[in-house]
């Protein structure tokens, strides 16, 4: 009998971090990027096994996404702490596969409004967790960051259902706010999770982040638009503090690596490669995956930041089945 608080399937989860990761850095990233390169006919070749690769990856990521949404159902109403969030778990995964074969059309209204009310069922179980206030606030930025990106998103949608002209010109602002909590969220999650780096991890992490500032100071426009494309952000705020968050992003996953918490770690991958506002249902489903892997995680005990080695090496895989 699996243990309280156990995620079914862990290797499908794993499976959904590679390919969601393939989707973001292959699929979105590298072979827009290539688009600005001049390339030799091996070239064109190679990028077209490249970008063939890269769609097979968003393809595994998408069906992958569905079955750990099915997980998280099943963990949801086997636990019983909140069946009602099975049933929007489901209904989650219902639209994902409709919308593949017919156009979204006013169901999109239906869609964002079951993501934000899992959004707001999560954000309740955050706020009444145990412990210190630092945890909410590191779990609960990422989700308003999405809130606000999702709402933004939702917006359009009602103004055709309602047959109303629009957007609403200030619905913008929304995004702005949550492109300002993605990056205030990198500081918060690394304040819980990450503190404990040492300076190596510190050093390693910075090799990502120059190699970004390099090219964008090289390229901004170019940069800027590559960025859009991969992971959503319009860097309206000053670049620095992009960087910052990405120093801190990389600090955070490198911690957690290394104190063995697995859970945590797929949990930020997920969360990085999800992107802001994301265009692809399996994209925002991989973000609130994420957000309820770090929520479950800490609910269910499997990893406290002030516990020391050898309760890491007791509880990081005790949410595993």
């Amino acid at each position: 009998m699996a243990p309280p608080g156990s995620i079914p399937w862990p290797s499908l989860w794993r499976l959904l971090v590679v390919a969601m990761m393939v989707d973001w850095l292959v699929t979105r990233t590298f072979t827009r990027l290539a688009i600005y390169m001049p390339k030799t006919s091996a070239m064109i070749e190679g990028f077209w096994w490249l970008n063939w690769g890269g769609q097979a990856g968003s393809a595994v990521a998408a069906v992958a996404a569905l079955a750990c949404l099915t997980g998280v159902a099943l963990a949801e109403w086997r636990g019983r702490r909140n069946p009602w969030l099975s049933g929007i778990a489901v209904g989650l995964g219902v639209p994902g596969v409709l919308f593949g074969l017919w156009a979204p059309g006013p169901w999109l209204l239906f869609f964002h409004g079951l993501t934000l009310a899992f959004l707001l069922g999560l954000g309740v179980r955050i706020m009444r967790l145990r412990g210190p206030w630092g945890t909410h606030l590191a779990l609960i930025t990422p989700g308003l960051a999405m809130g606000a990106a999702t709402l933004y998103q939702a917006i359009p949608a009602l103004y055709v259902v309602l047959q109303w002209s629009g957007p609403p010109p200030w619905s913008l602002h929304l995004f702005y706010a949550g492109e300002a909590l993605v990056v205030a969220g990198a500081g918060a999650l690394w304040w819980v999770y990450g503190r404990s780096s040492d300076f190596r991890l510190w050093c390693l992490a910075a090799l990502p982040v120059l190699l970004a500032t390099f090219v964008y100071l090289a390229a901004p426009a170019m940069t800027a638009t590559v960025i859009i494309w991969s992971h959503g952000v319009t860097l309206f705020l000053p670049w620095w503090l992009y960087g910052a968050a990405l120093w801190l992003w990389g600090v955070t996953l490198l911690c957690l690596w290394k104190q063995g918490a697995e859970a945590q770690c797929c949990a930020l991958l997920l969360l990085m490669a999800s992107g802001y506002a994301p265009q692809l249902s399996s994209q925002l489903v991989g973000g609130l995956l994420s957000l309820w892997l770090f929520e479950h995680s800490v609910w269910a005990g499997s990893w406290n930041p002030r516990a020391d080695t050898r309760e890491h090496a007791y509880t990081r895989h005790a949410i595993w089945i």
